[in-house]
């Protein structure tokens, strides 16, 4: 409490990030609920979003005037076990799919394309493949290859390493993460958007200050259910459940050369595997470089 009052900025930005778009909750056809939110053109043409690791459904706010400018309606929801949506324990990437018909059933939306950011690119591909009658287009943004691989899992940063291993092993320790982790985003914004770009590239960490508000409030869910980064972390080194070979849509691989989280020549080796895929290059970005070619990435999508 303290630290909030501290900041000025931390207590009513994060408030005002989280009502200025409301969480909404579905009922799934499995007892379970699924919170979600949209962005852009609620008329648009529809792309559902998964989100990043450490983050939720409200990481693409940074997104919300460009997809309105683009005409695009932009849905994204919590994976299990994150803010509100009902854990789903030894779920696979596969399963991921699962959820996004019950999202676009809810909505009553007939095809769409699929977008995925860092964690939530394998969940992209994975409604690719899971509903190839619904899903148009997708388009990765700094993803990862398949991390059962272990040759694959060496190759991953020691942060991730080390949280995917604390999963298996210390799941009280990653809970204790989350707790504090999720904490300061809520409480300290600013701080949370320092810790975050410290080490990034100059365009990543200006970009990451500029949207703190929005990333923030994403990182602050993570809070609300502490056994949730476990069961991410969980799934995200399990077998995928499908094949990249699978993926029968056109999917674009967006990567930068100076992502310090994933390695950039996986990018590269995507592009092999899947059977209709582009790649994107872009030098000199790091990680966060959807938040600068969000434009560039939703109309290369909804083009295709």
């Amino acid at each position: 409490m303290g630290i909030a009052n501290g900041d000025g900025f931390a207590g009513h930005a994060y408030a005002q990030a989280v009502t200025t778009h409301r969480r909404q909750r579905l009922a799934t056809s499995d007892g379970r609920t699924i919170t979600w939110l949209e962005f852009g053109d609620p008329g648009g043409s529809v792309v559902i979003s998964h989100h990043g690791g450490l983050l939720s459904a409200m990481d693409v706010a940074p997104l919300d005037e460009v997809a309105r400018s683009l005409g695009v309606r932009l849905v994204s929801f919590d994976r299990p076990g994150v803010s509100g949506s009902t854990p789903r324990p030894d779920r696979t990437t596969a399963d991921g799919a699962w959820d996004a018909r019950e999202v676009l059933d809810h909505l009553e939306i007939d095809q769409a394309r699929a977008l995925g950011w860092s964690m939530g690119g394998q969940y992209a591909l994975a409604t690719a493949a899971g509903l190839p009658d619904r899903i148009l287009a997708a388009a990765m943004v700094a993803g990862c290859l398949p991390l059962d691989d272990p040759s694959n899992l060496a190759e991953l940063n020691a942060m991730d390493r080390r949280f995917t291993a604390m999963a298996e092993h210390h799941q009280r320790a990653l809970e204790s993460v989350a707790s504090v982790w999720g904490g300061l985003a809520r409480f300290s914004p600013r701080a949370w958007a320092k810790a975050v770009a410290h080490g990034e590239v100059s365009i990543d960490a200006a970009a990451v200050r500029a949207n703190a508000e929005a990333l923030a409030a994403s990182a602050g869910a993570l809070s609300e259910q502490r056994s949730g980064i476990v069961e991410e972390y969980l799934a995200f080194a399990r077998p995928w459940g499908f094949a990249l070979t699978d993926v029968p849509c056109p999917v674009q691989i967006w990567q930068g050369s100076d992502d310090h989280l994933v390695p950039a020549a996986w990018a590269g080796r995507l592009v092999e595997l899947l059977p209709n895929a582009s790649l994107h290059p872009i030098d000199g970005e790091g990680h966060f470089l959807l938040l600068n070619r969000g434009a560039e990435v939703l109309a290369e999508l909804v083009a295709t």
